[in-house]
Formats: structure tokens, sequence, C-alpha cells
């Protein structure tokens, strides 16, 4: 089973926080932010890289540099960026993509508005963002939009996921790891995550 639920106690510190209906809007960004960058350290654990050799200041190194094209981070709008903020302050030489979607509140189903993508997807580590895995339903139209782009080695980064979306996701790309900081089993019947933390979206930008 391709999913990774880091369930690190410094995240978890961070993600009880973030869940308290108490905390604002401010420190919700701030929290959202630094557990993804928490969270980068186990996203790129796998992250493609050459050997280099180098001069210290003594003597010859063997190192590492990273293999080309560099990775592309990509972010569902709106709730993503803050994601993005997140894993670039650890690592930031990587493309960043953005796929503009909203669910439509009775279908529940993903509407795409706008999708602006790097180049050679076919060859990228591509780590793509969404704060909350709900219903499935916007990470499983991303997924296939980088598919439409010949995305071939994609994780799902996640804040929060949901059995029933985790499910989804596989059912449909079994072969898309998907990495969350924690999960929780089930959704209400509008689609929201259970306990879960609210709609991030509107918490992140105070709407």
């Amino acid at each position: 089973m391709k999913v990774k639920i880091l369930n690190h106690p410094l995240i978890n510190l961070y993600m009880t926080m973030l869940r308290s209906k108490n905390t604002q809007s401010t420190k919700f960004r701030y929290l959202a932010r630094k557990i993804s960058s928490l969270m980068a350290f186990e996203i790129f654990e796998d992250l493609k890289v050459l050997p280099k050799t180098i001069e210290t200041p003594l003597e010859k190194y063997n190192g590492v540099t990273l293999s080309d094209p560099k990775p592309c981070v990509i972010s569902i709008l709106r709730a993503g960026l803050i994601m993005i903020e997140g894993i670039t302050d650890i690592f930031d030489v990587v493309s960043i993509g953005h796929i503009g979607m909203y669910r439509d509140e009775k279908t529940l189903k993903p509407i795409n508005y706008i999708k602006k993508l790097p180049s050679d997807l076919n060859n990228r580590q591509c780590y793509l963002c969404d704060p909350m895995l709900a219903t499935g339903g916007s990470a499983v139209s991303a997924i296939k939009t980088l598919k439409d782009h010949f995305a071939s080695d994609i994780k799902l980064i996640c804040l929060l996921a949901s059995d029933p979306g985790i499910k989804k996701v596989q059912d449909n790309f079994p072969d898309v790891e998907i990495i969350c900081a924690q999960k929780d089993d089930k959704l209400n019947e509008d689609g929201f995550i259970l306990p879960g933390l609210g709609d991030a979206g509107d918490r992140i930008f105070e709407t």
C-alpha cells in the first residue's frame, strides 16, 4: 500500500494546534507552513541525485548534485499554496505548477478553472500538494491532469487525509504514493473530514 502517514510527535503537536477551532487564521497559516516544512524531509526522501566530486579546502570529496530536470511541486489552488511555501522554505530548487479547482457544493465534484504546469513532466518527480484529502475528487482530477501532461512519477502530499479519500486515489491511481501528516477515518454528509479541521482554504485565507 503506497500510503505513508508520518505520525511524528512534533508534527502531531502542530497538527493538534492546527485542528483547534480556536486557532486564528494567522496562526493557522504559520502552522500549516511549518508542518509542510517538516514533511519536506520525508517528501524528498527519494530525491533523484547524481554523483558529483568537489574540492573541499583540504581534498576531493565525492558528493551529489541534483538530477536534471529538477523536481516539480504543484499546488492545488487555493489551499495548496501554503504547503508550497513551507516545502520551498526547506528546498527551493524546484519548478512550481498550479492547478486551480473548486468543489461544486451540490455535486461535490471538482471544477477546473486554471492550469499552469512546467514542461517535460514525464521526466520530473512531481509532488502534488493539497492540505486535505477528503472525498478524493480534487486529487483524482488533479492527478489525471498531470498524467494528461505525461507525468509518471507523482506523489500526493497532504496535511490530513481520510480513509475514503485515500481509497479513491488508490482505486484510480495505484501507482501514486500518498504522504500525509495525519489520517482520519471518515467524512460527514457534506464531504468534510471528521474530526478534521474544517475548510483549510477558508481558515488559511480567512474567507
